[in-house]
């Protein structure tokens, strides 16, 4: 096919740059790192009709800028897309394909308006455009208005000190705002896990969209845009800030989701940082700072991060010596003995000779009360179910759940509402679609599952057609609900850790004993960063990023579990260990013991290591009576060590479950005890000798096997 070109002679334009400050120095000097020529274009597709064939390219464009590191496209308002009627894809997009790496970005009516009518950054100097209509006949055009073509910046650097003891690191709970050239961070004080920076990043200049996963820069350090599923739209009516200088300094905003996967960056990553009242002393207390400071060469605007002391603390502000340069304004102020956020990074004090930096402390209210009113994508939607949602669901699917849906004052009524789900260790989610039934009542209809696995379900709606994705829970990917696919009652004792058991914790570690909390790492020790049942807590040796275990031996043992109820038992549950890092890796193990006499004697299941470990749950599953009795007083634990030289070991427990019969679901007919195909006097036999007990013979769901449970066998007779 022959395609339409549109040159851009990218090097006879004048360089645009934002008058935002990418660090505010005590004697600020304008300095934004990000530089692009800006030229006005006028590409139109015309007006093309949809309804003949869905994936049909209507209209096509070949956009290049000979010499640009970078693009980003910019499109009319009168831009026009057909939006989907009622299945999904059959609405018009626009595609736009880097012809250097290959990276596509989609847009549709929704996504188009969520990217305020621009596109996401692309490296190279070509962009195939093209207009890809769906089934919906209404017509769509599209305008090309305006280019951004990245250009070679020129750069300062300064740091705490002669010498900049930077060094890169990988963290995705930091983003890189551009084009204003700031850091940004997500955050776990909010419902929707959205982002803080400094309050002279949108005050000065430009935020139109955060970068994770940065690659390097090129040579000279032009930054090298990430993949397109990377990059996140900023909502810039979501903005809460103030620009007052030293300890006034902050910015509260939202970003919409990415319009490749649909997912926000809380639910692509599935990590950020608590942010927490400073501590009341500078003594022993060390700060880092992670962000995208400016750099030489390749390390400009990557991620880097450096700790250095925290020298003064008051009402408003924080000091520090960690080295820092411009473009880590925003940056937040780890509080590093922690692992926790005490506040952001705002201005630079440093210089080669000495000094301290300088941010906004967390003690500051206006930034606080600010998570208490958001605005824009930064609004969470209510969702109440009307009855307590099902912890199991019938393998033909058919079960229903209604749950009320409810914006926020001032925000749009609810809108694509869905029940999200996939089959426990899946690594992708579907969703069906939620039936309006009343005001703003959605009933969700379960599909049909294969009997026997475990679902991981959730919902989602966004406040009107454009607006932010909400969930439910509200922290989902982190946390779900589960239901098991079954016909009759298997779960005879299961544990999520959100309450306490009963379980102990012993041992002579020093340091990184089992704790019940929720994981707070950030995984580069090969830590959990989320619980395995979506529950939110697990049991974990140290929550906080650093803390492992150290100094010895930590014991986790269960209460006196019943295990009685079933035939052939089994308990499962989820591991984590690793032992894969550090200096004296490979050198430690993980034990897995039984014992049917509440502790008396132990029997091994299992021995995690030394070599092998990985940095991921894993389930596990094991029949009671291969190895004990399957009694009233059955116990398992589980223990790790570091002896010997120090190493970094990292274990976790979740997600424990006491299990009827030898399947995971019981998905025979209901009453055929033996699964032998029919129901009959064998089944009653079993029963019989389940009398008084709970388990799978108990038909009624009342708790115990009794009359109720007989009647309703003789009436499943074949």
């Amino acid at each position: 096919m022959q395609i339409q070109t549109h040159g851009i002679a990218a090097l006879s334009l004048a360089l645009v740059t934002s008058g935002a400050f990418a660090q505010d120095e005590i004697a600020p000097t304008p300095f934004d790192p990000l530089v692009w020529a800006d030229v006005r274009v006028a590409v139109d597709s015309g007006r093309h009709m949809g309804g003949e064939e869905i994936g049909r390219t209507a209209w096509h464009t070949l956009v290049q800028s000979p010499g640009a590191t970078w693009m980003r496209l910019e499109f009319g308002k009168d831009t026009e897309l057909a939006q989907e009627l009622q299945a999904a894809g059959d609405g018009a997009f626009i595609r736009i394909t880097s012809l250097m790496d290959g990276d596509e970005q989609r847009l549709d009516a929704v996504s188009l308006a969520q990217w305020s009518h621009g596109s996401a950054h692309f490296n190279g100097d070509a962009l195939l455009v093209e207009l890809v209509t769906g089934g919906n006949p209404e017509p769509s055009r599209v305008r090309i208005v305006n280019v951004q073509a990245g250009q070679e910046p020129v750069r300062e650097k300064s740091q705490c000190g002669s010498v900049d003891d930077r060094v890169f690191v990988q963290d995705n709970r930091v983003a890189r705002i551009v084009p204003v050239g700031c850091t940004g961070w997500l955050i776990n004080n909010d419902a929707n896990h959205q982002f803080l920076t400094a309050g002279h990043c949108p005050a000065g200049g430009s935020m139109t969209t955060l970068h994770f996963n940065v690659p390097l820069s090129s040579s000279g350090g032009t930054i090298v845009a990430p993949a397109i599923a990377d990059q996140y739209p900023i909502d810039s009516t979501s903005y809460q800030s103030n620009n007052g200088g030293v300890g006034a300094d902050w910015c509260y905003f939202g970003a919409f989701p990415n319009s490749n996967t649909g997912l926000t960056a809380w639910q692509a990553y599935r990590t950020a940082l608590d942010v927490v009242l400073p501590p009341t002393s500078t003594t022993g207390n060390q700060i880092r700072i992670t962000g995208f400071g400016t750099d030489t060469g390749t390390a400009n605007q990557t991620t880097q991060t450096h700790v250095g002391s925290l020298v003064s603390i008051t009402t408003s502000s924080l000091s520090y010596n960690a080295d820092t340069t411009g473009g880590n304004s925003g940056s937040p102020v780890i509080w590093e003995n922690q692992g926790v956020a005490i506040g952001i990074h705002t201005h630079g004090g440093c210089t080669t000779s000495g000094g301290s930096n300088l941010g906004t402390s967390w003690n500051l209210a206006a930034p606080r009360n600010a998570l208490t009113t958001p605005r824009g994508a930064c609004r969470a939607m209510t969702f109440t179910p009307m009855a307590t949602l099902p912890t199991r669901f019938a393998a033909a699917g058919g079960d229903t759940m209604d749950v009320t849906l409810a914006s926020p004052s001032g925000a749009a009524a609810p809108a694509a509402a869905r029940m999200l789900y996939r089959t426990e260790g899946a690594s992708t989610w579907s969703s069906v679609n939620g039936t309006l039934v009343s005001g703003t009542t959605y009933r969700f209809t379960t599909p049909a599952f294969s009997c026997g696995s475990r679902v991981q379900y959730a919902f989602s709606a966004r406040m009107g057609s454009t607006g932010g994705l909400c969930t439910f829970p509200s922290d989902m990917p982190r946390r779900w609900f589960t239901a098991d696919v079954v016909t009759t009652s298997l779960v005879l004792w299961e544990d999520t850790f959100e309450t306490s058991k009963g379980w102990t914790v012993s041992g002579t570690a020093t340091a990184g004993a089992f704790d019940r909390n929720l994981p707070r790492g950030n995984g580069f020790q090969g830590d959990p960063t989320i619980d395995n049942d979506g529950s939110g807590q697990c049991y974990l040796t140290g929550r906080n990023a650093g803390v492992n275990v150290d100094g010895g031996t930590t014991i986790l043992t269960s209460p006196a579990i019943d295990a009685r109820g079933g035939f052939n038992p089994q308990i499962t549950y989820a591991r984590w260990f690793n032992c894969a890092t550090g200096s004296n890796a490979n050198q430690d193990t993980m034990t897995v013991e039984i014992s049917g006499d509440n502790g008396a004697s132990w029997v091994a299941l299992e021995t995690v290591g030394p070599t092998g470990t990985s940095s991921a749950w894993v389930r596990r599953t094991y029949a009671i009576g291969n190895y004990v009795t399957p009694g009233a007083q059955v116990r398992v634990r589980f223990t790790t060590s570091d002896i010997g030289a120090a190493s970094v070991v990292e274990a976790a427990v979740d997600g424990v479950r006491v299990l009827a019969d030898a399947a995971l679901g019981w998905c025979g007919k209901e009453g055929d005890f033996d699964q032998d195909g029919t129901v009959g006097a064998s089944d009653v036999g079993l029963m019989l000798l389940q009398w008084d007990l709970p388990g799978i013979t108990d038909l009624d769901g009342d708790g115990a096997t009794g009359g109720g449970d007989l009647a309703l066998e003789l009436l499943n007779f074949d």
